[in-house]
C-alpha cells in the first residue's frame, strides 16, 4: 500500500494517521513514515512522537530520536518505555573509550 505524502493533510483522524505510519515503516520506507507523523495534528500525541523516537533511534539520529522521546516524555510522563530510550541514548552519547586518552 502506497502512500501519497501529497494528501497526508487532507486526514482527519489521527489513530489512521499513526497506523499508515507503522505500515509505511514497516515497509522500509522510513522518511516518508516521518513525514507522515509530522502531522499537524498529531503535535500532542504521545504515540506518534515516540514512533517518531523509535525511527530516528534506528537511523541513528540520535538527537532527533532524544527529541521525540523527550516530547513523548512530556506529553505522557508514564512512558517508561519512552524514558529508557532517553537512558539508552544519553548512555551512547555520553560513551567514551578510556584507553583512547591514556596512550
Amino acid at each position: 500500500m502506497k502512500i501519497e505524502i501529497k494528501n497526508i493533510y487532507h486526514m482527519t483522524d489521527s489513530a489512521d494517521m499513526i497506523e499508515k505510519a507503522r505500515i509505511t515503516r514497516k515497509g522500509g520506507r522510513l522518511e516518508e513514515a516521518l513525514l507522515l507523523l509530522e502531522h499537524p495534528l498529531l503535535k500532542e500525541n504521545a504515540t506518534a512522537a515516540f514512533l517518531a523516537g523509535e525511527i530516528h533511534y534506528s537511523l541513528q539520529n540520535w538527537g532527533d530520536a532524544l527529541n521525540k522521546f523527550r516530547r513523548c516524555l512530556q506529553i505522557d510522563p508514564n512512558l517508561e518505555a519512552a524514558q529508557t530510550y532517553v537512558d539508552l541514548i544519553l548512555n551512547i552519547l555520553g560513551f567514551f573509550h578510556t584507553d583512547q586518552f591514556n596512550p
